[in-house]
């Protein structure tokens, strides 16, 4: 089931994934939230600080990651704290360690880490953007990970290298919200919602192999 819905900005759709979110924890359940970098962090911040904190204890949080030395300017990690996102008692299961792991040494624990995670909870939900070009998560067209299997890769690309969740990972997930702003993001919507490619071609395509995905965005509608 996917789903678009048009608003002004990302204010309702953040509201709804935090009472999303909230809702499961208050029903009990390990709730295992994976995270995306960019203009997701903004959003991020903003629902963690709604989450309830008894509730919190049983929220796992991992994310994507650009591969690098700890604490590197361009971390997702990094940026996420420095826009003030406050992990309370939630667990976050963190790529980049201070032991600076080579990239497939860090690419294997996180697999490991994940395996764990992914068993252990009740209700797996993606948080992603949708970039200019259909990559998700840090999946980009024609890339390693668009072929990757497991539910962690690491590979280098020109601008970053990176730490990815998998095709394989984001179809274990029992809901995704996407995030998409900005004309430079029409083309993709349009061929998402309108065409079905390989993954390989357009990574986007996957939100049509997650049982719910709603996509938030400012282009195109059809399920307001």
């Amino acid at each position: 089931m996917l789903k678009f819905y048009k608003i002004a900005d990302a204010q309702a759709g953040t509201a709804v994934l935090a009472e999303r979110l909230g809702q499961e924890l208050s029903a009990g359940k390990r709730v295992l939230w994976l995270l995306s970098g960019g203009s997701n962090i903004a959003i991020e911040v903003a629902i963690m600080n709604t989450l309830p904190p008894g509730s919190q204890p049983n929220l796992t949080i991992m994310l994507d990651e650009r591969y690098g030395p700890y604490g590197h300017e361009d971390s997702n990690m990094q940026q996420l704290q420095a826009a003030g996102f406050v992990q309370g008692v939630a667990t976050v299961i963190p790529v980049l360690t201070p032991d600076n792991e080579s990239i497939e040494d860090t690419a294997a624990r996180y697999q490991a880490a994940a395996e764990t995670a992914f068993k252990n909870a009740d209700v797996i939900i993606a948080q992603l953007g949708i970039g200019p070009d259909g990559h998700v998560s840090g999946i980009l067209p024609d890339s390693p990970a668009a072929t990757a299997t497991g539910l962690v890769a690491g590979y280098r690309t020109e601008q970053f290298e990176r730490i990815t969740f998998t095709f394989d990972a984001l179809k274990a997930c029992t809901a995704a919200y996407a995030f998409a702003f900005g004309e430079g993001k029409r083309a993709q919507l349009e061929t998402l919602r309108d065409k079905n490619l390989p993954l390989s071609t357009q990574p986007a395509q996957i939100l049509k192999q997650i049982p719910e995905s709603y996509v938030y965005n400012d282009q195109i509608g059809g399920n307001e």
